[in-house]
């Protein structure tokens, strides 16, 4: 090899050894950042219908928290007592670093007030959606809330509400909340479906709802049949755990005319069911809805893309202490010539009860036709 090509190798392989140590250096300075970036992020942890808020104490305690818990933390509808639309946690930033598993929950609401410069949440925000666009919030009051996910976590949702001073925070929680509670509703579908469906499918149970219902449902495998009758029909399942009876209720009939799809129809047809097929122990007492002495609610749906309406409240016995909430769902049949009532009630004495409303009208609202 001649000297030339040795010089050359040597003064590479020199390049290459500088080039290496140089980038060490660089990296050690960065203390750790960038190690710490590449680490693997956990999946998100939390329950159902958990917000986590994130803000500074003066404003958690003063009116912008109390805005938010009249928003978020309003009454879900509708329960024999009072339950939150959402269970509502609080913590400030320092809380989040202090102790980590508290950035590895799943949904976070971070409120801010811009006008606060040396607040550590603004400053969190600023970071998380630049300068330019906070800036641009300071201006155009507009301009009041954001999205973004798994910033600490995967399966993160976090909602970010800002405004240029308190009154535009307080507004921005106002105007933004039916926004932000659904995407919270959304972001929590799948765990809702794994919570539903966590057993196998009863193929008897969907043949049977096909057959004489006309409907398609998958149907969990520990909901049992508590009754079935074909002539009418009627079908009757339930769920029964440590701390709930979960019920699903079908029954078909004809159409005849439109007041058929109003709320005191929609009763009738759930009072017919409740002295038909509910009894206890004591002569006379059946189910029936209370709509005496707390409201009613009725809303316009579609389920599997035909005409529906719903109605919620509390079913209660008449004779015996008992009672829960309910949802009824009047579905039109495909032709339009029949109609199928789906009654879901829980009975769940001393329990909060909302979450298992959730799970059955979750599948009520997955039915096809």
């Amino acid at each position: 090899m001649s000297k030339v090509k040795l010089h050359t190798i040597l003064k590479s392989t020199f390049a290459l050894t500088k080039s290496l140590f140089l980038l060490s250096i660089f990296l050690l300075a960065c203390n750790g950042e960038v190690t710490k970036n590449m680490e693997p992020k956990a999946y998100a942890l939390g329950k159902l219908n958990e917000i986590v808020v994130v803000a500074d104490d003066n404003l958690w305690d003063g009116m912008v928290g109390d805005s938010f818990n009249y928003y978020f933390g309003s009454a879900y509808p509708i329960m024999p007592s009072p339950e939150p639309l959402f269970d509502i946690r609080h913590f400030t930033t320092n809380d989040l670093y202090a102790e980590p598993l508290r950035k590895e929950l799943r949904t976070y609401v971070v409120l801010a007030n811009l006008a606060d410069f040396e607040s550590p949440t603004t400053r969190m925000v600023t970071k998380d959606l630049g300068e330019r666009k906070v800036d641009e919030a300071r201006r155009n009051p507009e301009v009041n809330s954001s999205v973004g996910r798994d910033k600490w976590a995967h399966g993160q949702l976090v909602i970010y509400l800002f405004g240029k001073d308190l009154n535009a925070l307080a507004s921005s929680i106002s105007s933004n909340f039916s926004a932000a509670a659904k995407r919270i509703n959304e972001h929590d579908a799948k765990q809702l479906k794994q919570r539903v469906y966590s057993s196998q499918l009863h193929l008897g149970h969907q043949a049977k709802l096909q057959d004489y219902f006309g409907i398609q449902l998958e149907i969990p495998s520990d909901y049992r049949e508590a009754e079935f009758i074909e002539e009418d029909p009627m079908l009757w399942l339930r769920k029964d755990t440590k701390d709930a009876i979960m019920n699903l209720v079908f029954l078909k009939t004809p159409y005849t005319q439109k007041d058929q799809f109003t709320k005191a129809m929609i009763i009738d047809m759930v009072n017919d069911y409740g002295s038909k097929y509910i009894r206890s122990e004591k002569p006379g007492d059946a189910l029936v809805v209370n709509d005496e002495d707390l409201p009613v609610y009725e809303y316009a749906a579609n389920i599997g893309g035909s005409y529906a309406k719903e109605v919620r409240g509390v079913w209660e016995m008449t004779k015996t202490f008992a009672g829960g909430p309910f949802t009824a769902n009047l579905i039109s049949s495909e032709d339009g010539k029949e109609l199928v009532l789906v009654f879901a009630y829980v009975f769940a004495p001393g329990e909060e009860k909302r979450d298992f409303v959730q799970q059955l009208d979750y599948m009520v609202k997955q039915i096809e036709l």
